[in-house]
């Protein structure tokens, strides 16, 4: 070494195996500049309180190092391991007159390092520098690479407005104190590899031009990147989130990576949008994660991720292919009117509470195939308009779809808990689908008020196929009855239902909603409240004491079925079905009846109402005792027997002499008035009353023939 040159090398070797990490320089680097005095290093490479001893307070050390950087040359460029008390170059503009970066490698600063407004046109290295104060970057405008690895910021880290042209790397670093890079502008990478923030920390309304990379870097308090922008690639990959995370209002235009993430306090998402795949994978959510009103416009996949918080999911446009499989909802899940352009795929999921689709859209094919809920399933006002899949789904609790639309829905070997569970359909429009439980579960399936359509039903008892399933006031349009003449023959009964009319949980909307539902008042949420005025095991409204005779003829029931019977008839008349159609006809008319006997008996009505009513009954006693409404002309046959009997016993009360002087007679007179065909000695009847008898008989023959005609024509027709 030369007389009156810096002492100072840097040996890295050295250096590693003291620190036990890799250097910042690969190679020994030398100071050259001159010596300072009578000291063997230069002024930037002597320790601050060696430096005061010589009278060269912080300020001369700051205009030697601007002096430095000015020349232009290379050698001046480079201060590794320098140390320095406090730096300030704010408001200055270090032009580039040289290509040769800046080097702070391995520098000390046990003051501040100031640098608001600062402009620096040449590459900046200052990886491993240690600042023991405040790091103020404010507005500050780097042209080109700046390098800040293993850095260590000690004190607070500021460098909001800072505009990085080129790439900004601080892999490494930590960051003791708050941090906040609030509207700084990142050029090209931005590389925080395994950084450190130790306190909280913000990237609000930053601007990522370049990748974002943050793999494995740890956040052990609050952090915020509200209202940012990523044009390129993010990766947050198995990074650590200790306190609060806010990504609300973000703009992600590539793809971003959250694969393998922790957050442990809140994660908000909300209103942010993803342009390209979003990728939630493994992450873990350990408090509330809320995503409402988010847009992914791609992929967004979450499988085998875990909720422990609430999962607000709500008001999400869903544009690509959405999946959560294998999730864990081990708290309240939400996923409130969000709309699911593409595949939704909940295949293995897990809700341990409620989990709310209410209102959800699903264009295109949905699976919750062994999808578990152990708490309330809740797809209320649902609209599926590709195929859903509830193929080995487990419901341990309730499940309500009422007011849903389905395309074509596939509910095949649900499990329950044990015990049995009813799916609530109720009000549901269901175009076409699948409904096989082969698999012994107690599952129930309430279809009131819906609209069925070519929907295929499969039971391992096939015997009590429609006891599993409530068909009351249900439309039906392409259901084919005939598959199932087996099972409903001979009482062709669709209203033998076993399971749960009823929902005995009551349902809020949203408890994160944005605004205020009026339909889920009580009553409009599959709750308590229900206009129907009864159902299959319910009691009628009483309307007040009644006498035991009202109580054994009235139906509460009555007008309801009736109408059950009459759309069933009318479904089965769609597709053909003449059979089923003639049972659910001879149905609809016995309700009516009883509908009659209600009204009449349970109700205020006035004396002539009344009077009416029992006249409707009685035509419609005949019509079901004389020709079974038309569609048994076998009774027919049997009353005209008991006519022509009840009649021969008639004329042996009237008639003194047997015609054909045989007791016999009064039988085949009998049969000869019934016809209007009466022959020989018997043609003149010996007195009024056996005339009168003769000639009603004669009138009660004619209109059974012709009803035995219409009755036979019908039947055979269908």
């Amino acid at each position: 070494m030369s007389v009156g040159t810096c002492a100072y090398s840097f040996d890295p070797v050295a250096w590693e195996e003291e620190h036990g990490r890799s250097a910042a320089l690969d190679e020994r680097w030398s100071c050259p500049r001159e010596a300072e005095g009578e000291t063997d290093r230069c002024r930037f490479h002597l320790s601050p309180a060696r430096r005061a001893e010589l009278g060269i307070d912080d300020e001369s050390v700051c205009e030697s190092l601007v002096s430095e950087l000015a020349t232009g040359e290379a050698s001046s460029l480079g201060f590794v391991g320098a140390e320095f008390g406090t730096i300030d170059i704010s408001h200055r503009v270090l032009d580039r007159v040289t290509n040769h970066p800046i080097d702070l490698r391995h520098v000390t600063v046990y003051g501040e390092f100031l640098a608001e407004q600062t402009v620096l046109r040449q590459p900046l290295l200052m990886d491993e520098i240690r600042v023991e104060g405040a790091a103020d970057f404010t507005d500050a405008e780097f042209g080109e690479d700046v390098s800040a690895e293993r850095a260590t910021f000690r004190g607070d880290a500021v460098f909001d407005g800072t505009d990085f042209e080129d790439s900004a790397r601080f892999g490494g670093s930590t960051f003791a104190r708050p941090a906040s890079f609030d509207r700084v502008r990142f050029g090209d990478v931005a590389d925080f590899y395994r950084a450190r923030f130790r306190a909280p920390c913000s990237f609000e309304e930053s601007a990522w031009r370049g990748a974002c990379l943050f793999q494995r870097a740890a956040f052990r308090s609050d952090v915020t990147f509200t209202a940012s922008r990523f044009h390129a690639r993010t990766d947050f990959r198995t990074v650590q989130f200790g306190g609060t995370s806010r990504f609300n209002r973000c703009e992600f235009e590539d793809a971003a990576v959250f694969m393998n993430c922790a957050f442990a306090a809140e994660a908000l998402f909300k209103k942010a949008s993803f342009a390209q795949p979003a990728h939630y994978q493994n992450a873990d959510f350990d408090s509330e994660a809320s995503f409402t009103e988010t847009e992914f416009g791609d992929k967004a996949k979450f499988q085998f991720a875990t909720f422990d918080g609430e999962a607000v999911l709500s008001y999400i446009r869903f544009g690509g292919a959405t999946y959560f499989k294998a999730v864990d909802f081990n708290s309240y899940a939400s996923f409130y009117k969000s709309t699911f352009d593409r595949l939704g795929d909940f295949r293995n999921a897990t809700f341990a509470d409620t989990a709310r689709f209410l209102k959800a859209e699903f264009t295109d094919e949905a699976f919750f195939g062994r999808a578990t809920f152990v708490g309330d399933g809740d797809f209320r006002s649902a609209a599926f308009r590709g195929t859903v899949h509830f193929v080995e789904t487990t419901f341990r609790s309730s499940a309500t779809l009422r007011e849903s639309t389905f395309e074509r829905a596939r509910f095949e070997n649900v499990r329950t808990a044990g015990g049995d569970v009813t799916i609530n359909l109720e009000r549901t429009t269901v175009d076409g689908g699948r409904f096989v439980q082969e698999n012994g579960a107690a599952v129930y399936y309430n279809l009131r008020r819906s609209r069925v359509g070519d929907v295929d039903i499969e039971m391992a008892d096939s015997e009590g196929v429609f006891e599993r399933f409530l068909f009351y006031r249900t439309e039906f349009d392409g259901f084919d009855f005939s598959n199932y003449r087996y099972v409903l023959a001979p009482e062709w009964v669709l209203h033998t239902f076993r399971g749960t009319v009823d929902d005995t949980y009551s349902l809020e909307a949203d408890r994160f909603a944005i605004e205020d539902d009026a339909d889920e008042a009580p009553g409009a949420d599959g709750g308590a409240a229900d206009e129907s005025g009864g159902g299959p095991g319910e009691p009628a409204d009483g309307g007040g004491v009644r006498s035991r005779l009202a109580g054994w003829l009235a139906d509460g029931e009555a007008s309801d079925l009736e109408v059950t019977y009459l759309k069933a008839k009318n479904g089965a008349e769609r597709v053909g079905d003449s059979q089923s159609a003639s049972r659910f006809f001879i149905k609809e008319m016995y309700y009516r009846r009883r509908t009659h006997v209600d009204r009449a008996f349970a109700h205020k009505e006035s004396l002539r109402s009344r009077l009416k009513l029992l006249f409707l009954v009685a035509v419609n006693l005949t019509l079901s005792a004389t020709c079974g409404y038309g569609e048994k002309p076998r009774r027919t046959i049997g009353f005209s027997l008991v006519t022509v009997v009840v009649y021969a016993a008639l004329f042996a009360a009237v008639v003194t002499d047997p015609p054909f002087a045989s007791p016999l007679g009064y039988g085949l007179l009998s049969v000869q008035s019934f016809t209007s065909l009466i022959f020989g000695p018997t043609a003149t009847v010996p007195n009024f009353a056996g005339s009168f008898l003769a000639a009603t008989e004669g009138f009660v023959g004619a209109f059974m023939i012709g009803l035995f005609i219409f009755a036979l024509t019908r039947s055979v027709h269908r």
